[in-house]
């Protein structure tokens, strides 16, 4: 078999050769390209051409964020709202202006709105850069006022989606029979999870949820033609896999508030990609303890950058039987058994034994490094993991 037929038999419960493992090395990657210190054998190389002679899968889960068409796009991450080639559409203002600000490495953006101003802070350091790192962080969020409800309304409305896959195709002839190419729907999974992970600082979120819950309801209601668009774009793609959600945490997330406002729209993409004979996946990259129940009623299919313990309460174990057997798991090798000042050579291998007991017949089952290889980890240690990968047994399922 092949890494993408491998990748998908197991996301669809089928029976595998062996165990697939796809260890995550983009920001491993981009840093070192970035340092100029990729190993001597890999300069010049490009990521496929190292998972190639790793003989590994190529992870493209996760999109390159800075990797958009036009040099200001990047700033809409202050929104929420992507332009990466992963995505099977193309996001548009109709009638809203987007002003950018550079000044060094922090960027101040201003959306004039039908309704009015929002602004926003972010930061793309030196630091992140040597980490790999795609992502901008956001320093300063747009909703600042009770207006800037309002404001987040006109231009969620304002949106037009327009399905287009030319960057989509491109990409998975890229990634080939390596990986499958997932494609990308939302970071967050519905409107009031947006509001919560991307526009509202964390604390006021909670604060205006329980003091004016028709604020987050109403401007919720207002995103929701989007999420729509977005859904239908990536159902009549041509993609098998679509990633919608990510990061949950038991923290930020809990699962009351999970049920009230993420639950929903996790079961209604479930629902729009299955009519579509597509699998749904979201990035359940944080602590899951509390959290794991609700996924699987949810309907999703992928329980994507899956860590465990020690850095989370549950094991890979506990994961596989708590997301139960319809949902797979991608993941389950926590990123820090890859770096040696943290955990001995020993610990590292009762890792991978805790790890390799739970693989039961390999199905709905991705071997991964969540939620990513750090660009400091053992190379000795990657390699360790495939050639036990590769002795595993595929067995009774967990």
């Amino acid at each position: 078999m092949t890494h993408r037929a491998r990748i998908l038999a197991a996301l669809r419960g089928q029976p595998v050769d062996r165990l697939p493992w796809v260890p995550r090395l983009d920001l491993w990657y981009n840093a070192h390209r970035h340092r100029g210190t990729l190993p001597a054998e890999w300069a010049g190389a490009s990521l496929a051409q190292i998972v190639t002679d790793l003989g590994v899968g190529l992870h493209a889960v996760i999109p390159d964020f800075l990797a958009t068409e036009g040099p200001d796009e990047v700033y809409d991450r202050a929104l929420g709202i992507e332009h990466v080639p992963n995505q099977p559409f193309r996001v548009r203002f109709r009638r809203t202006q987007r002003i950018v600000y550079r000044e060094g490495d922090q960027t101040r953006v201003v959306y004039r709105t039908p309704a009015g101003e929002l602004t926003a802070r972010l930061v793309y350091s030196e630091q992140m850069r040597r980490d790999g790192i795609t992502i901008m962080h956001v320093t300063e969020r747009v909703v600042k006022s009770d207006d800037d409800y309002r404001r987040v309304a006109a231009l969620f409305a304002d949106l037009e989606v327009e399905r287009d896959e030319t960057r989509y195709a491109a990409l998975r002839d890229e990634v080939g029979e390596l990986g499958v190419a997932v494609a990308f729907g939302s970071g967050a999974a519905s409107p009031g999870h947006h509001l919560l992970r991307d526009l509202v600082p964390y604390d006021r979120f909670y604060y205006d949820l329980h003091d004016h819950p028709e604020w987050i309801a109403e401007t919720a209601a207002s995103m929701a033609g989007y999420y729509e668009q977005v859904l239908e774009a990536c159902a009549a793609s041509s993609a098998e896999v679509v990633l919608h959600g990510a990061n949950y945490d038991v923290m930020l997330t809990p699962p009351r508030l999970f049920e009230a406002h993420i639950l929903h729209g996790l079961a209604h993409w479930a629902k729009g990609l299955h009519a579509a004979s597509k699998l749904l996946a979201t990035h359940a990259d944080g602590e899951n303890d509390g959290l794991c129940a609700l996924l699987r009623q949810s309907g999703v299919d992928v329980a994507d950058a899956i860590c465990p313990a020690p850095m989370t309460r549950l094991s890979l174990r506990d994961y596989r039987e708590q997301l139960g057997p319809q949902v797979a798991t991608w993941g389950g090798i926590c990123s820090s058994s890859l770096l040696p000042p943290l955990f001995t050579d020993a610990q590292f291998e009762a890792h991978l034994d805790d790890v390799l007991s739970a693989v039961g017949d390999g199905r709905r089952l991705i071997l991964s490094v969540a939620d990513t290889t750090p660009p400091e980890a053992s190379l000795a240690r990657l390699r360790r993991i495939g050639e036990r990968a590769a002795e595993c047994r595929l067995g009774d399922p967990p």
